[in-house]
């Protein structure tokens, strides 16, 4: 195969440039070299070939290279060359030339690529177009990333100023952010930076309606689903995964399924297969089945950006579908390695990008196996079994045998990267894959259905929600098996190297490769049974998950895990729900919400903000337009946060009432169950929950002076539940407070591993005797109440507190 040695041969000299850095001249001077020698050896072999006396005289000096193998060399130097004649110019016109120094400096640009949302950060990638360190604009070019505060909204093109320190990206043992950049052509980094917007747009306008189009899609993914299938469905449609929670992204990394989400070759592979499959089936013509699969992956690639990363990955996944038509193994190898040589040529240092070389093993081994792997599965079911087996060939094909090919020549690389290696993958991803066609066909028709009739879409939603509904539940549940995932360790560059060379050696020369089995199954039949136990799984799931959120007739109060911060769910037997506070993760928050609030349900009944300190309600300005509040209850400055004011104009815009919070004001919840302010200031205010015998105090918004206005709780009564003020900070805790309000259960919201070193050692000593519960070991804490006695659900440890409430007697 001449063309896969010169593809490697080239591939080969971008790495030897990188090891061994040397002017273009001297690269581009060897290959010549090595061009005239060859020419020239060839030229006197031919002249002397014919001759008697040379061929008695020196029989083992005849040529003996073919023209390709004479190539190989020349390529090698030429990759070399063009590697550093790629590399950036780093002069006083490159922004790079102006890192690490020690005084901020103006940077004037437009945004290259769409905002990258994070919980507490925002990241821009800048095209710059001129800086200013002090004396005016310098013209400058080259790309740079800045984090800047969240909940600010930017477009694509959009023209900005930002004020700020360059550096160099940082780089540790572990990870090289430095490389990471690099390898997308960036290399400033601003860690934080003012921006001032200005006029005028940049960037190419097609992109700009693409990423418009992709923002309004993503805007009504979050209308129609709740969290986390939101978020799966807009990781895996448009390759936005950042509001996945990082529990249910570590679910997905240690079941081996992380691939759905990730726009990969892998993942792109394996769904070009499910697109295949599906086309064929519904057309019946294997060729026009491969020719929409392809086109349906490019739609997807042009939904989630079309940048390089994403249309590498849909170049690879239809080479996959190449192959597999072609029936020849070489042409697929050969195709494989030109298309990675092209995209060395548009990027060289994507040959180092994880990405890539995920997407190039798992294309080669669709390559490599998926036709012998299917032969012999269908050869031994066919020897078990003499009856017709073609459908139960055919789903373990698509569903098992896909994916086994593609893991095979991926794991010696992930468990290197990742150091670890999942036994349950090759389990769980039978289970999740067979779901993945409808999970982006009737999630991408709900989306784009609504668009044009919002409750059209809304209905097909719901029938899209029960395969989300099925991924994540069925991920959670082999995450949690035990000793699913094999914890490696540094895994040695050597070891990687031999696995390949092994498994490679063993496939090349491995002679039992049969012809694809052909199945005769009645289509139609598969068909209606298909569709029958589609029907039944989607309603089974729908009334599933309604009625587990439908209410059990129980008061709940929830304490979500939001770290060092309070999120507190109150969920009445009436149906109504009230959020107090939400944290500073809007993918934790909108995560907890989507799995507790009822299905068909997405608004809040009450919006309560106890505390408008930035680290309190930096998660709610995002989470507040999936989950509409009707009313808000509003304690403190609004001037108190960012957040808080986002928060302030968006109720404005919106006409939500807004109700400013007075100590002594009651919120009425029906049924006996009511909210009390037992003290409003400037920081916040104190809570008081009762339903029945049932009291609970949450002491969010503490200010100057609270407890003694409240005589350190005398003035309260006993209660059942009491709530830490400030993640147990000491000042806000005194131990009188708790000493009076004598609670069966304290609450501690705190993060693991508070920067602060919350909470402090003589708050946990005064605490002695009292049952303590913590977010940041239990996880969610959820109080059940009928109004008479107490329970205590939750989410980690086998703790349960169980008793009567107590009803207040002053």
């Amino acid at each position: 195969m001449p063309l896969l040695w010169i593809s490697l041969s080239f591939l080969a000299g971008i790495a030897l440039a990188a090891s061994v850095p040397l002017p273009v001249w001297v690269w581009a001077l060897i290959a010549l070299s090595f061009l005239l020698l060859s020419l020239l050896l060839r030229r006197y072999f031919s002249n002397n070939s014919s001759s008697a006396a040379f061929q008695r005289e020196a029989p083992l000096r005849h040529f003996p290279l073919s023209t390709f193998q004479t190539l190989l060399p020349i390529f090698l130097f030429l990759g070399s060359a063009y590697f550093q004649l790629r590399q950036p110019k780093i002069d006083a016109f490159h922004i790079a030339f102006y890192n690490d120094r020690d005084y901020e400096m103006l940077v004037t640009g437009t945004l290259a690529e769409p905002p990258d949302y994070r919980d507490t950060y925002t990241n821009l990638t800048i095209k710059v177009e001129a800086v200013d360190t002090g004396e005016g604009d310098l013209i400058a070019s080259g790309l740079m990333l800045v984090r800047v505060s969240p909940n600010e909204e930017y477009e694509y093109g959009e023209r900005i100023r930002l004020r700020g320190t360059l550096k160099t990206p940082p780089e540790n043992e572990e990870f090289s952010y430095r490389d990471y950049l690099a390898r997308q052509g960036i290399h400033s980094y601003m860690s934080s930076a003012e921006v001032t917007r200005l006029p005028g747009s940049g960037g190419n306008p097609f992109y700009r309606l693409v990423y418009q189009f992709k923002s309004h899609l993503l805007e009504n993914t979050y209308r129609l689903f709740q969290d986390p299938e939101a978020s799966l469905f807009a990781g895996i449609l448009f390759g936005v995964d950042t509001g996945l929670p990082k529990r249910l992204q570590d679910a997905f990394k240690n079941t081996g399924t992380a691939h759905i989400i990730a726009i990969s070759g892998f993942n792109i592979a394996i769904i070009a297969g499910l697109f295949f499959s599906f086309f064929r089936w519904m057309l019946k013509n294997e060729r026009l089945g491969a020719v929409f699969a392809v086109l349906f992956v490019f739609l997807y690639a042009f939904l989630v950006g079309a940048d390089p990363a994403v249309m590498r990955a849909a170049v690879m996944g239809s080479l996959s579908l190449f192959a597999k038509q072609v029936g020849r193994r070489n042409a697929g190898i050969n195709t494989l390695a030109v298309v990675a040589v092209v995209m060395a040529i548009l990027n060289p240092l994507v040959l180092w990008d994880v990405g890539f070389q995920l997407s190039f093993f798992a294309t080669l081994g669709l390559i490599l196996y998926a036709e012998p792997f299917s032969n012999y599965t269908a050869n031994l079911i066919s020897k078990i079994s003499r009856q017709d087996n073609s459908t139960l060939v055919n789903i373990l094909n698509d569903n098992v045998i896909l994916t086994l090919a593609a893991q095979v020549m991926t794991i010696p690389l992930m468990a290197y990267y990742f150091q670890r290696f999942s036994l349950i993958s090759f389990v769980a991803n039978p289970f999740i894959l067979p779901v993945q066609p409808a999970v982006m066909i009737v999630g991408g028709l709900s989306v784009f259905t609504s668009l044009i009739l919002y409750p059209l879409g809304q209905f097909v939603a719901w029938i899209a929600w029960a395969f989300a509904g099925y991924t994540i539940r069925v991920v959670e549940f082999f995450d949690r098996v035990p000793n699913g995932v094999i914890v490696l360790g540094d895994v040695p560059l050597w070891t990687i190297y031999m696995t390949y060379i092994t498994l490679l050696t063993l496939t090349f020369n491995w002679s039992a490769i049969q012809d694809w089995f052909k199945s005769a199954a009645s289509a139609a039949r598969t068909a209606a049974l298909t569709a029958l136990l589609a029907l039944t799984f989607v309603c089974m799931m729908i009334f599933w998950n309604a009625a587990s959120k439908s209410g059990d007739g129980q008061f709940h109060v929830t304490f979500l895990d939001a770290g060092s911060a309070d999120a507190v769910l109150i969920q009445t037997p009436e149906g109504r729900n009230i959020l107090i506070n939400g944290g500073s993760s809007t993918a934790d928050l909108s995560n907890e919400l989507g799995r507790r609030l009822p299905f068909f349900t997405r608004k809040l009944d009450w919006l309560i903000i106890a505390s408008p300190e930035e680290d309190q309600v930096a998660a709610l300005p995002r989470i507040v337009e999936r989950y509409v509040p009707e009313n808000v209850l509003w304690s403190g400055n609004i001037q108190a946060s960012f957040s808080a004011r986002l928060l302030d104009e968006y109720f404005a815009q919106n006409e939500i009432p807004v109700t400013r919070a007075e100590g002594g004001q009651r919120l009425e919840l029906g049924g006996g169950a009511f909210i009390e302010v037992q003290s409003a200031g400037p920081r916040g205010s104190v809570l008081l929950i009762e339903y029945g015998s049932f009291r609970a105090l949450l002491p969010i918004g503490v200010s100057e002076g609270t407890f003694e206005s409240l005589e350190f709780g005398n003035a309260i009564g006993k209660v059942d539940v009491l709530l830490l003020a400030e993640s147990g900070y000491a000042p806000s805790n005194p131990p009188d407070i708790v000493e009076n309000l004598n609670p069966q259960v304290v609450i501690l919201s705190v993060a693991a591993g508070d920067p602060d070193g919350l909470p402090e050692q003589e708050v946990l000593d005064s605490l002695g005797g009292y049952a303590l519960l913590r977010t940041d070991r239990n996880g969610w804490i959820d109080i059940i109440t009928d109004g008479v006695e107490m329970k205590v659900n939750v989410e980690r440890g086998e703790e349960q507190v169980e008793g009567t409430a107590t009803s207040n007697e002053q």
